[in-house]
């Protein structure tokens, strides 16, 4: 039986039970002309995981909008980044919300079936998972609804327009239950904590709206959920945890170096594994359950040592950043290079600056193709953390790091009239011990600092974490470990200049909804972090280098007319690509007429300019060429002085004793320098004659 619901207010339809009915849940939710198929399906697993394994994954459709793929291979292939970003926000909004002993097998699929011009999809995606999750058997212990934020000129709007959206500087998307926010994420520019903080709980108000609709349609399906029953293992092996970790033992992993640390704490489990050696063979208990065990009490001892001792397990106060260094320029034949170390993680960036054949063409479901001028991407290689992994191409870790860091520095970047390059960055995690993501942030501003990239403001970044006492204290700590990120309700990473944040990225895993105070402590105390580290990377530089590198190469942008753009491109664009080939040089001709070349400096460069201007129409009398003979006439000699353009010298401004002659003197493709006579714009013909330094 079909069931429709509607949320007027956000103009949200549902439709249950028309689809995928064999799925565990399944809602075709639709917005406008937007259309998202959200389904669940829940497995039993055969041995016991360890973990929850949730798999999430959205998907565009080309002929949602329309549109065949692009290519050879016509129909989708691997995720789009935009893809795998929005699969992480769903998953990263859910995951908290499965009880801690389910292990079943549970697969979200989201695919946009169709989309309008004015509603995203994205973030509807993410309250449709909700609903199939809602209406499955499946224990998920929602609902959760999300709010995108967007500010346009100035004025605060929830749940913009896709033109909003582009216009707007602040893209933010806020998810929740009905107690509390979850999960945030999104790019900002310069706002401060306190207006941060303000729009999140503006944002749970209209979520807290969404959570109450899908209770509703709960209420009205009856829907009946699986029955969790905890073993009894599961208390008996809690038990042992317990009373094998006493604070002796659990005292023995506050060590300040993390090689150390991280060895204490393998010796303390496998001390703990070898106790239950003997009933993990004659009760055939699996030893990775036990291992879940042992690690769901350790992360809550060791956060109780923390505040009995008032001290972090590497020594720190709660508030203290890790010593950092900053190396700039060590790579001497890159464009911009730094090296970022803070505590045990290091990150190596470098920049490339390219011309406009150097931009990334991206197309949206929406119709657009974006060119992008800034890149950044972040590699996290297996001897970072001392494991042994293959390589394979960037997974949804890279892609979501490289991500947040490139949303920290997009804001600050030169608009590209002013600095016409295209900007990549490479960033390398070279070790590991927590917050690459700030890290890389950190190194990429150093980067093109060093580059010459003239960037507004400076930028860095920290990671959060968020602790609660036996007695419900809530505690926020500075700069968190690798270790420290499983110890805590809610880690977080916050960037931005000394005048705001640029970038945040919100994971909160304590269901009881955090009260609005515990953020705006927390995000006072990141902003004093980011601001400690923000004075530590200006003791290496306060402002980029004065001059590019001489490995770069020097662009210089000029206006020809419009009606010009033609005879340059040439048909085909034979003629451009002639230039190009000749002088080795990058050209890009905008719409408008403007003109960029791209080439080290020297006779090649000012040879492409030289053309581009004849080609354009701006030719002076008086001016001296370098031209090539074309071809001998009865009445003169065809010099091309820019490929695809020819003057003429008229043979009676030759002498009279040469003009028998032309042939033998001047050979067809053979160099002469001529001086333009005349020039007619209207019909683009140029007189010339031959400088008394050739044959002539």
């Amino acid at each position: 039986m079909v069931k429709k619901f509607t949320l007027p207010d956000f103009g949200y339809e549902v439709e249950l039970g028309k689809v995928a009915q064999q799925a565990h849940g399944a809602a075709w939710f639709k917005h406008g002309g937007t259309v998202v198929l959200a389904t669940v399906v829940s497995e039993p697993t055969k041995d016991f995981p360890g973990f929850l394994p949730l798999s999430v994954d959205y998907r565009e459709q080309f002929s949602a909008a329309g549109k065949i793929p692009g290519g050879y291979f016509k129909r989708e292939g691997k995720s789009t980044d935009k893809e795998v970003l929005t699969s992480r926000l769903i998953d990263r909004a859910i995951r908290p919300l499965f009880p801690e002993i389910y292990f079943n097998q549970v697969q979200v699929l989201a695919t946009v079936y169709s989309v309008d011009k004015e509603h995203m999809p994205s973030t509807i995606s993410l309250i449709a998972t909700s609903i199939a999750l809602s209406i499955s058997p499946i224990p998920f212990m929602g609902p959760v609804g999300a709010v995108e934020v967007a500010r346009v000129g100035g004025e605060w709007i929830f749940n913009p327009t896709y033109q909003q959206a582009q216009e707007s500087d602040v893209r933010l998307v806020v998810a929740g239950t009905y107690e509390g926010i979850n999960m945030v994420e999104g790019s900002l520019n310069e706002v401060s904590e306190d207006q941060f903080v303000d729009i999140l709980f503006k944002a749970h108000e209209k979520i807290k709206r969404q959570v109450e609709w899908q209770l509703e349609i709960q209420k009205e399906l009856q829907i009946q959920k699986e029955a969790l029953n905890e073993a009894p293992e599961w208390e008996k092996y809690r038990n042992k945890a317990e009373a094998f970790l006493n604070q002796e033992r659990i005292k023995t992993v506050f060590v300040s170096d993390k090689v150390e640390r991280s060895a204490a704490i393998s010796a303390l489990k496998n001390e703990f594994l070898k106790q239950q050696e003997a009933e993990i063979l004659e009760n055939g208990v699996a030893e990775n359950f036990i291992e879940y065990m042992y690690e769901k009490v350790f992360a809550q001892k060791v956060s109780d040592q923390i505040f009995e001792m008032n001290k972090r397990t590497d020594g720190r106060p709660f508030d203290k950043v890790r010593p950092i260094s900053v190396d700039v320029g060590l790579l001497p034949f890159t464009h911009g290079s730094s090296l970022f170390k803070r505590g045990r993680t290091q990150a190596l960036a470098s920049v490339t600056l390219g011309g406009g054949q150097d931009q990334q063409q991206v197309e949206d479901l929406m119709g657009n193709t974006t060119e992008k001028t800034f890149m950044l991407h972040y590699n996290f290689p297996p001897f970072s953390a001392g494991e042994v992994r293959p390589i394979r191409g960037p997974g949804r870790r890279e892609v979501g790091h490289g991500y947040l860091a490139a949303s920290a520095i997009e804001h600050v970047l030169p608009a590209n009239d002013v600095f016409p390059y295209t900007v990549r960055i490479v960033v390398d995690i070279l070790e590991s011990d927590g917050s690459t993501s700030m890290a890389t942030t950190c190194a990429a501003t150093m980067a093109l600092m060093n580059a010459g990239v003239p960037i507004k403001k400076m930028v860095s970044g920290v990671a959060m974490g968020l602790l609660q006492s036996p007695d419900d204290r809530f505690q926020a700590i500075t700069d968190i470990t690798g270790n420290e990120d499983a110890y805590g309700l809610m880690d977080f990473k916050v960037t931005g200049t000394q005048d705001g944040i640029t970038a945040i990225q919100m994971d909160i895993k304590y269901k009881g909804g955090l009260p609005k105070e515990v953020f705006q402590k927390a995000l006072k105390q990141a902003r004093d972090g980011r601001l400690f580290i923000l004075g530590e990377m200006q003791k290496v530089m306060t402002s980029p280098s004065p001059t590019l590198s001489a490995l770069v190469p020097k662009v210089v942008t000029f206006k020809v007319p419009t009606e010009k753009i033609g005879a340059i491109i040439g048909s085909g664009g034979k003629v451009i690509k002639e230039i190009i080939e000749k002088t080795t040089t990058q050209i890009d001709i905008e719409d408008d007429g403007t003109v960029k070349v791209y080439g080290q400096p020297g006779p090649k460069l000012d040879m492409a300019i030289d053309w581009i201007k004849i080609l354009g129409g701006q030719i002076v009398s008086g001016s001296v060429f370098a031209g090539k003979v074309k071809r001998i006439a009865d009445f003169g000699i065809f010099v091309e002085i820019a490929p695809g353009l020819d003057g003429l010298v008229h043979i009676s401004t030759i002498d009279r004793a040469r003009q028998p002659h032309l042939a033998k003197d001047y050979p067809s493709d053979s160099a002469i320098t001529v001086e333009v006579i005349d020039y007619d714009s209207s019909t683009g013909r140029v007189r010339l004659k031959i400088l008394n330094n050739n044959k002539g």
